[in-house]
């Protein structure tokens, strides 16, 4: 059962860690239930995905891409009634830019920018950029490019002044009520600085707010929203294993525990059995060894499977057994050197009485003559609790097993409770035996009162 490996080694949680990560899971997986919902019809069933991802951007384009598309041409229908001189084919073609570049560009730039896999703070900002850059070469276009755009159109359809100019039109969607014999009640289009400030600013501050919107604006706090979810539901989701994890230790623990007790007395009894007829004073001390352990053992094994066990409660338990073993077999001395201020530190429950079990069976038993357990327990320089199970015993030599179910377990439990902070370590003496070296942190929520 002594073994030379060093500390407890974790079960790893990539692949589970991968599949919530925002920093790891592939673009092109579905979100989980938890955060994207599970009921989705045709026109938000690119929510499931990540924001800005492929399905993302694809599902966006058929499902609201596709409905603002009918909506902007059913509107935009009634004004080809008329006759075709009438026709505000350059409004129509800069609504039609205004609509579509940012609906197909914001977004396809936005996924490049998420396959780069950048850290979370230079995608966010990479992400801004790119509708930023969206809707300022909008505002260019509406600035620069319409008016030539428009004045295109208009020299192909012969839509021109007599000087060249192109015709003004007013181009209205949705429904206008006018009075047709009312000639002033006929919209005139503004010429260029006609318009009111407040209406500039208007139209200035709509088409911005339109133009980021259809570029994916939206998207950004979806982004951020996202992100928050996925890690929270990591969290969630590492808290719920962990939990999992100490229930099954801790029932691995009683079942342990209840293995444990009849297979000891049913031991110990037969000692008692057999020094009766040829000690009858060390089948005595065998006995009230044996009350004294189980006064000491029993409680704590009953009620210590969580935070509150302390060092000395764990202490009593060993100091019983040693004293028991040293009753069936004289040859055995045993020492415990801990320091006072340390018996208040928390140690998890029955590691201690393993370790003290495995010095005794396989360093104590198979070698013959005097041998020495020593268990003593010190603050090491950087802060931490060291527990030190030696014996001058048989050594490695004797085990015929590299790596008992009981280091193993305490290895686990460990890993459990205090993932890289703890340690159990098997050191060969220079003098002959082993020595177990249980490392674990003190601070605040390890340590608590005395019992």
């Amino acid at each position: 059962m002594h073994t030379g490996s060093t500390s407890a080694t974790a079960p790893s949680a990539a692949a589970e860690a991968m599949a919530i990560d925002p920093a790891l899971r592939p673009l092109g997986e579905p979100l989980p239930p938890e955060l994207a919902g599970r009921t989705h019809g045709w026109l938000t069933g690119y929510r499931r995905y990540p924001v800005f991802s492929a399905p993302w951007v694809r599902g966006r384009l058929r499902g609201p891409g596709s409905l603002t598309v009918l909506v902007m041409a059913v509107l935009a229908l009634p004004m080809f009634w008329g006759p075709v001189d009438r026709w505000p084919l350059g409004g129509i073609a800069q609504l039609a830019v205004q609509v579509l570049v940012p609906l197909l560009l914001g977004p396809w730039l936005a996924l490049q920018v998420r396959r780069r896999g950048w850290p979370a703070q230079h995608e966010w900002r990479a992400l801004v950029a790119t509708m930023a850059a969206v809707v300022l070469l909008l505002l260019a276009f509406h600035q620069w490019g319409a008016e030539p755009l428009k004045q295109t159109l208009a020299e192909w359809t012969g839509q021109v002044e007599a000087d060249g100019r192109r015709k003004r039109m007013v181009m209205q969607i949705g429904i206008i009520v006018s009075d047709p014999e009312s000639p002033a009640s006929a919209p005139q289009p503004p010429r260029p600085g006609e318009m009111p400030p407040s209406v500039q600013a208007f139209n200035f501050a709509s088409s911005v707010l339109v133009s980021f919107l259809l570029a994916g604006g939206a998207g950004l706090w979806g982004w951020q929203r996202e992100r928050r979810g996925l890690l929270a539901l990591q969290r969630e989701r590492e808290l719920a294993r962990a939990q999992a994890a100490r229930r099954e230790a801790e029932l691995r623990l009683s079942v342990l525990a209840a293995q444990v007790e009849p297979h000891f007395l049913f031991n110990t009894l037969a000692g008692v059995r057999s020094a009766i007829a040829t000690d009858p004073a060390r089948a005595s001390e065998m006995i009230d060894r044996l009350v004294d352990y189980l006064r000491a053992a029993i409680p704590r094994l009953r009620s210590d499977g969580g935070s509150a066990a302390t060092l000395a409660g764990q202490l009593d338990i060993v100091r019983a057994y040693l004293g028991l073993m040293a009753a069936r077999m004289p040859r055995l001395a045993w020492t415990i050197d801990v320091a006072p201020e340390l018996l208040a530190a928390h140690c998890p429950p029955l590691m201690l009485i393993s370790l003290a079990e495995n010095a005794v069976k396989h360093g104590v038993e198979p070698k013959i003559g005097p041998v020495h357990v020593e268990v003593r327990a010190v603050r090491t320089a950087d802060g931490r609790l060291e527990i030190t199970v030696a014996d001058d015993g048989a050594g490695f030599a004797a085990s015929s097993s590299g790596g008992g179910l009981g280091l193993t377990n305490i290895r686990e439990r460990l890993q459990q409770v205090y993932g890289d902070r703890a340690a159990l370590t098997l050191k060969v003496r220079p003098e002959g035996g082993v020595a177990a070296v249980l490392t674990l942190p003190i601070d605040e929520e390890s340590a608590c009162p005395p019992p």
